[in-house]
C-alpha cells in the first residue's frame, strides 16, 4: 500500500468514511437529530420574540447542520427516526401566517429531499405519513404558484375534468379567492419548489405509494406549475414531467377522465416547450424532451377517445399545431441526427413467436442495444401517432357531415381534402421534408387502415419516390410500400 503523503489528512480524519458510518447507527443519529431539533425550536422562538442577527445566524447554522447529518445518516435510519425527521421539518418549517421560515427553508427542504433519496425510507412510510408529506409538498408548491400566477382562474376552467378536489381541498384556496392583488409573500422560492419537487418525485416513485387518493391534486398542481414555467428548460421542468408521467402511468386504467383532461392540457404545454432551441450537447433539453415523449405515449389512447367523443375542433387544432412543430423540428435535424437504415433490422413476417420489444413495427425494429437511436424512433412514433389522430378526427368530421351532405356540399369538399395534408410531405420538393414524410409512414400505417382511394394515391407517390436517385429516399419509400 502506498503511504499517504499528507500526514495532516490522517490527523484530521482518523477514520475513513465507511468506518465512521459504521460507528454511527440509527440510535446515535436519532440523538443528534433530537438535539438539533431542540436547538432549532429554541432559536426560532428567540427570533419570534426578539429578532437578532445572532439568533438568525445560529438558526441558519443549525439548519445546515441538520441537512448535513440527515444526508450522512439517511441510509442507516429506521422508521421511527425517519418519522421524527419528517414531523420536525413539516411542523417547524411553516409559519403561522403561511409560507416558510426563510432562514432555514432551503436547508430543511434539502434535508427532506436527502432523506427520501434513500428509497427504503420512502417505501417503509405508513400510508398516512406518505399522504401528509405529499400534502405538505403540494401546499408549498401551490403557495408559490398562488403568488406568481397572475391568472389563477384560467386553469380551473381548462382543468375542469380533474374534479373539484384541487380547488375545494387545496390549502391555498384562500389566495385564489382573495385575488392576486391581496396575496402576501409566501417565502417559498423557486429553489424551494425544486426541492419540493424532488421530494414529490421520490414519493411517487415508490412501488407501494398510496397514489390513488392523491393523483388529482398532484396532476393539477404539476400542470399548473408547467403552465407558469418559461420556455427555457431547467431541472424543474424535468422533475415536473417525470412526476406527471409516474402519476399518469399509475392511474391510466382507473382514471380515464383524468387522463383525457390532462391530455388536452399537456398538448399545449408540450407544443410550447418543444420549440425550445436544442443542440446535441444540450442534455437537459434532450432529457426534458424524452419525458415529454413518454407523456405523449402514455396519453395518446386517451386522446384518441377524446377525439371520438369531441364535439369541438379545439383538440384537433392543438394536435395539428403540435404535429407541425414536431415535424419541423425533426426535419431541421435530419442532416445531423436522422434515424438511419443501419439502425434497423428487418423482422420475419412469418414468425409465430410474438416480439415484445417496444421499438418494433410490423416490418422492422430497432437494433438491439441501439440506445442512441431510441430518441429518433420515439420522435417518429409520436409524429405517426399525431398523424393518425388527426386522420381519425377528419373521419369523425366526415361522418357527421355525411348526414347533411346534401344541404352542405362545401363542407363535404373540405373534408375530402384531408388526405392532401397527409400526402403533402411526400410531394414536397425539399428532400428532407420528403424523407421525414416517408419515415413517418410506417409508423402511421401500423395502426391505421387507409381507404382504397387514399391507398391508391399514396402508392402512386411512393412508386415515384422509390425510383429517385437519392438512395435514402428510395429505400424508405420501398419500406413504406412493403408496409
Amino acid at each position: 500500500m502506498r503511504p499517504c503523503k499528507d500526514k495532516s489528512t490522517i490527523l484530521r480524519y482518523p477514520g475513513t468514511e465507511a468506518s465512521s458510518r459504521s460507528v454511527l447507527g440509527d440510535k446515535a443519529y436519532h440523538q443528534i437529530y433530537e438535539t438539533l431539533f431542540r436547538i432549532a425550536l429554541i432559536e426560532k422562538g428567540t427570533i419570534s420574540s426578539k429578532n437578532t442577527s445572532t439568533a438568525q445566524r445560529r438558526l441558519s447554522a443549525c439548519a445546515d447542520a441538520l441537512r448535513v447529518v440527515v444526508r450522512a445518516g439517511a441510509a442507516t435510519l429506521k422508521n421511527k427516526t425517519v418519522e421524527a425527521v419528517i414531523d420536525h421539518i413539516t411542523q417547524a418549517l411553516p409559519e403561522p401566517r403561511g409560507g416558510y421560515c426563510v432562514l432555514f427553508a432551503q436547508s430543511y427542504l434539502k434535508a427532506l429531499s436527502a432523506l427520501f433519496e434513500h428509497k427504503a425510507n420512502v417505501e417503509r412510510l405508513k400510508a398516512t405519513t406518505w399522504l401528509n408529506v405529499a400534502t405538505f409538498c403540494l401546499h408549498g408548491i401551490n403557495q408559490y404558484l398562488d403568488e406568481n400566477d397572475t391568472e389563477p382562474s384560467g386553469l380551473s376552467r381548462s382543468m375542469s375534468g380533474l374534479g373539484s378536489s384541487y380547488y375545494s381541498g387545496s390549502l391555498a384556496k384562500s389566495s385564489l379567492a382573495n385575488g392576486h392583488s391581496q396575496r402576501k409573500s409566501s417565502g417559498v422560492s423557486k429553489q424551494n419548489v425544486e426541492d419540493l419537487l424532488h421530494v414529490v418525485f421520490s414519493l411517487v416513485s415508490a412501488s407501494n405509494a398510496p397514489l390513488l387518493g392523491k393523483v388529482d391534486d398532484i396532476a393539477a398542481c404539476i400542470i399548473r406549475l408547467l403552465h407558469l414555467q418559461g420556455s427555457a428548460v431547467s431541472a424543474v421542468h424535468h422533475l415536473a414531467f417525470s412526476i406527471l408521467n409516474n402519476v399518469l402511468c399509475f392511474c391510466r386504467e382507473d382514471r380515464i377522465f383524468l387522463l383525457q383532461s390532462v391530455g388536452k392540457e399537456a398538448i399545449a404545454i408540450v407544443s410550447r416547450f418543444w420549440q425550445g432551441k436544442i443542440t446535441s450537447r444540450d442534455e437537459m433539453m434532450n432529457s426534458v424532451k424524452d419525458e415529454m415523449l413518454i407523456l405523449l405515449i402514455i396519453i395518446h389512447l386517451h386522446l384518441e377517445r377524446s377525439i371520438l367523443d369531441e364535439e369541438s375542433d379545439d383538440l384537433a387544432l392543438r394536435l395539428e399545431s403540435l404535429l407541425d412543430i414536431m415535424r419541423a423540428e425533426y426535419i431541421r435535424r435530419l442532416d445531423r441526427d436522422p434515424l438511419l437504415l443501419d439502425d434497423l433490422e428487418m423482422t420475419d413476417l412469418g414468425t409465430t413467436i410474438p416480439d415484445r420489444t417496444p421499438f418494433r413495427l410490423q416490418i422492422f425494429r430497432l437494433r438491439t442495444h441501439n440506445f442512441g437511436a431510441e430518441r429518433n424512433w420515439a420522435n417518429l412514433q409520436i409524429i405517426g401517432i399525431l398523424e393518425r389522430l388527426l386522420k381519425l378526427s377528419g373521419q369523425q368530421k366526415s361522418l357527421v357531415l355525411a348526414e347533411d351532405a346534401d344541404q352542405h356540399p362545401r363542407k363535404r369538399q373540405r373534408t375530402a381534402q384531408h388526405s392532401d395534408r397527409f400526402l403533402d410531405p411526400i410531394r414536397s420538393e425539399d428532400p428532407n421534408v420528403r424523407l421525414a414524410g416517408l419515415q413517418v409512414l410506417p409508423f402511421v400505417l401500423e395502426d391505421y387502415q387507409l381507404s382504397s382511394d387514399d391507398l391508391a394515391i399514396l402508392l402512386g407517390y411512393l412508386s415515384t419516390c422509390a425510383s429517385e436517385k437519392m438512395g435514402l429516399i428510395a429505400s424508405w419509400a420501398l419500406l413504406a410500400i412493403a408496409r
